[in-house]
């Protein structure tokens, strides 16, 4: 995949290390906002205000901007507000500061993000004029108004909640999350990258899964009744629910894990490292809590791909070192795992591991059903993840894409993500310095991990992490091009670290 890298009009500035801390500091203050808040409409309203406020005071910031952005896509309201309010940033951009943005993507990413929509103007066209067309969901029964989907008929309710999943599941990762970080081609410190990466993607949810397992009250809902409460998922924090259930966390988890261990086994700043190190054992420690099988598996893979890929420029007594870490770190991790857990994390992974769970559980049976539906339905019939005609979610990111939006679009979605994949696996290591091969790896790796993940739990789930998952990809993508092109002369006062005169 190529990437239109040509400099936007304007002076091409280097920015100090305050584009970091200042945007990180804004974006947390936003997000501990929204959990005082709660109210979905009252949160709309202050992400399409301050996505409006950051693109202008930082026009000509671009890192300082995305950095704010990608903060804004672990806000907790994300999950109820009926728009992402990291999206409000690009939106914001896209309409107000530059309309052709969009040609910053990667050419084979406009082609899939016309075929995506084209796609779904073909399942609109399908359900409208098909004869005898019925409900297939209740919106009753789904207790929210963009769980509704076109198969109803054309209605204002149907338009809003297919709309909401439009910007969120089809402009968000194939075109408004990429706008925001193709922005990075106006900076050229790759330590500063690498460490935006950390603090700007990294830290802000683990941080909030912290505030959430310390200090908000544990909801006991039906998952937690059915574990015997060994493992309470949904925490009450402030005047909203931050969900943890394994089939929601588990692949940002995984996705964390492998981004945070491709930062620690690389040659980056040393305080870069231990930021990450930190990021890892978190996310380490929460996932064997979750029991989730699918994703441990998942996360195992993305660090496989990274420690075979860093095998180009790391020596044999650096994996030597950094293997012994990891196990101590994962011996450690499990040691400090309350006993009541890890029976329960125990009796999943031998449950998963021995087939031996009722056939209910099993994830083939759910795929058999819904590619049946699928191709029964192979125009698709709006998106909502749970397919009532079945009585199942299908666990399955690229059936819920096919199913919602037609075969086309879920062959689109796979090959958006598997694609991505094989352009950071085959991009030309040699034309990289340590921090870029190491936001490379952070890219392999996670993307590795939703590509397994995704066939077995549902990233799309859950807002919050499908942004934050969206935009780990795109970052690294960005970052680690951006010194294919040489850069432009540092403005005078500049030093090469960017640090003066402003």
């Amino acid at each position: 995949m190529s990437a239109d890298l040509s400099p936007e009009p304007g002076p091409d500035l280097e920015y100090p290390e305050t584009s970091i801390t200042v945007p990180v500091l804004a974006g947390m203050g936003v997000n501990l906002v929204s959990l005082a808040i709660g109210e979905p409409y009252t949160m709309a309203a202050l992400g399409l205000l301050t996505g409006l406020a950051a693109t202008f005071l930082w026009s000509r910031r671009p890192l300082a901007w995305l950095i704010f952005a990608a903060v804004l896509s672990a806000n907790p309201a994300n999950t109820t507000t009926p728009v992402a309010l990291n999206l409000f940033c690009a939106g914001s951009f896209l309409v107000f500061m530059r309309r052709s943005g969009w040609k910053a993507l990667p050419r084979l990413s406009q082609l899939a993000l016309g075929f995506v929509l084209l796609s779904m103007i073909i399942s609109v066209l399908a359900a409208f004029l098909s004869e005898g067309s019925k409900p297939l969901f209740n919106p009753t029964a789904a207790g929210r108004i963009w769980a509704t989907t076109w198969t109803r008929g054309a209605s204002m309710e149907a338009l809003i909640s297919q709309g909401v999943a439009l910007v969120n599941y089809l402009l968000g990762p194939f075109l408004l999350i990429p706008l925001v970080f193709s922005r990075i081609h106006r900076e050229h410190d790759s330590a500063l990258l690498l460490k935006g990466l950390v603090y700007g993607l990294l830290m802000p949810t683990l941080l909030l899964f912290l505030l959430a397992r310390t200090f908000g009250r544990p909801v006991i809902d039906t998952n937690a009744l059915s574990e015997n409460m060994l493992n309470v998922s949904t925490f009450h924090l402030g005047k909203l629910d931050i969900q943890m259930i394994r089939t929601q966390v588990g692949i940002i988890l995984a996705a964390l894990i492998c981004a945070s261990f491709a930062v620690v086994v690389s040659q980056a700043q040393r305080t870069t490292r231990l930021a990450a190190t930190g990021c890892l054992g978190t996310a380490a420690y929460m996932l064997l809590v979750t029991g989730s099988v699918g994703s441990t598996l998942s996360a195992l893979a993305g660090i496989m791909l990274i420690l075979v890929l860093g095998k180009q420029r790391f020596s044999l007594k650096r994996y030597l070192v950094l293997l012994s870490a990891a196990v101590v770190l994962g011996l450690a991790s499990w040691a400090f795992l309350p006993s009541g857990v890890q029976k329960y994390a125990e009796s999943r992974y031998e449950t998963r591991v021995s087939h031996s769970g009722s056939s209910t559980d099993d994830r083939s049976w759910r795929w058999r059903k819904s590619f049946n539906f699928l191709m029964d339905n192979p125009s698709g019939v709006g998106w909502s993840l749970y397919i009532e005609p079945l009585g199942t979610y299908p666990h399955n990111d690229y059936l819920t894409y096919a199913i919602a939006y037609g075969l086309l679009c879920g062959l689109v979605y796979l090959f958006d993500v598997t694609g991505l994949l094989y352009a950071f696996v085959s991009v030309s290591t040699a034309r990289l310095d340590p921090s870029r091969f190491a936001l490379a790896l952070v890219g392999a790796g996670t993307l590795a991990a939703v590509v397994i993940n995704s066939m077995s739990d549902h990233l799309t789930s859950n807002r919050w992490y499908f942004n934050v998952v969206w935009s780990v990809i795109w970052y690294a993508f960005f970052a680690s091009r951006a010194l294919l092109r040489p850069s432009t002369q540092r403005p005078a006062g500049t030093s090469s670290r960017g640090e003066g005169v402003r």
